[in-house]
């Protein structure tokens, strides 16, 4: 099996994982699903990141842009409790 497929494989088990447990922990709020999604993805892709030096510039590419996401969702609850509008 090719490391991106294992990679995808892993990642599919490991979101699977994740939304079973937030869902039996009743967790509503979009914004929790998607840090603990970035935060799986950032680890596995560190992980997986050694495995193939061809491999490293399209994780490395993903990682950046997962980042970007949680940076961007930090963000808008960090304004949202300094100007008071919390959901």
């Amino acid at each position: 099996m090719r490391i991106y497929n294992t990679f995808i494989v892993a990642a599919a088990l490991v979101f699977s994982a994740i939304t079973v447990v937030m869902a039996a922990y009743h967790v509503a709020d979009l914004d929790s699903y998607y840090i603990a999604y970035t935060i799986a993805l950032l680890v596995l892709a560190l992980l997986f990141v050694s495995f193939s030096p061809r491999g490293r510039r399209a994780l490395s590419l993903v990682s950046l842009a997962a980042f970007g996401g949680f940076i961007i969702v930090v963000a808008l609850k960090v304004a949202g409790v300094l100007f008071g509008k919390q959901p």
